[in-house]
């Protein structure tokens, strides 16, 4: 009983000992406006593209792909963190098909933290067309960004199934970003690797020169290079602010890339609520093999 009357007036003790607590020292008494975070987009900014390449269309060879990339993000009125892209893409595939594509970013960010939100595309290679829908999560993590899409990918002549697109990237200095990543699309697995270069020593701001390369299952590989100029109302300077303060990456390559092989179906799948009769199918050679004859209509076409 002694211990714990001394114990309570030890503990009567130092409570009494301590220092006042104002609500000035749990309050901050800045104004709420200008205790927010960074917004999600530092301005209007917009992205201007031209690149070339090639992807391996199909067993019977390769095909170029020669294309305008345009982008502008904003922030959302009234919502800080929030904001939103619009990519809109054309040109022409093996000198011969037209090549296009859209897509749409809505989402939050925090540039000292990541960025987390929903995105959906569409890309057409002369007849053929599909699309992906999912979600796209990034953080921020000092010098390194990890970026992840994940979601579902369908259309008229695709099957209806998971696909992603994982990369880290490493800003070696604040103007030149390369990455390693991991692609799953309808051909399969994919291995890419990706830089971006923005020389701060030209007389016009915001001009980058940047690559990918990539290969996997399938025999597949792609590779590709351009020119990009990054323009707007942002308060950006660099290559990684304006990755993080500006817009986030495009993807439509990857949504093109997708569709570069296709053959015929000997049995076509019915009609359904939200697609026709499947008669063609993008996909792996030996998927395309399993519903088709070659040699008798069926296989792998020409385009």
């Amino acid at each position: 009983m002694k211990k714990l009357i001394a114990t309570i007036a030890m503990l009567a003790g130092a409570t009494f000992a301590a220092p006042a607590v104002y609500a000035a020292d749990i309050y901050d008494p800045t104004p709420l406006a200008q205790q927010e975070s960074e917004p999600a987009v530092d301005g209007i900014n917009f992205k201007l593209s031209l690149l070339s390449g090639v992807y391996q269309r199909n067993v019977l060879g390769n095909a170029s792909n020669n294309m305008f990339v345009g982008s502008v993000a904003t922030p959302i009125p009234y919502l800080h963190s929030f904001g939103a892209q619009l990519d809109i893409a054309g040109g022409s595939y093996d000198g011969s098909f037209t090549s296009a594509a859209a897509g749409l970013h809505l989402f939050w960010r925090d540039p000292n933290i990541g960025l987390f939100g929903i995105y959906g595309d569409w890309a057409y290679l002369n007849p053929e067309h599909a699309g992906r829908t999912g979600a796209e999560i990034s953080l921020y993590l000092d010098r390194y960004t990890i970026d992840i899409f994940a979601g579902k990918q369908y259309g008229q002549h695709v099957y209806t199934e998971f696909v992603d697109e994982v990369d880290l990237a490493y800003y070696f200095t604040d103007n030149f970003r390369a990455s390693i990543g991991h692609r799953l699309m309808s051909r399969g697995h994919v291995a890419n690797f990706s830089f971006e270069y923005m020389p701060q020593n030209l007389s016009v701001d915001g001009v980058s020169i940047f690559g990918e390369i990539e290969g996997g299952e399938d025999n597949y590989f792609g590779a590709w290079t351009g020119i990009r100029y990054s323009f707007g109302t942002g308060s950006w300077t660099t290559l990684i602010d304006r990755d993080r303060r500006g817009d986030p990456p495009t993807r439509l390559s990857r949504a093109i890339a997708s569709i570069t092989q296709c053959g015929d179906r000997d049995m076509p799948l019915p009609k359904t609520w939200w697609r026709g009769e499947m008669t063609n199918l993008c996909a792996s050679e030996d998927e395309i093999n399993a519903v088709s004859t070659p040699g008798l209509g069926g296989g792998i076409s020409k385009q």
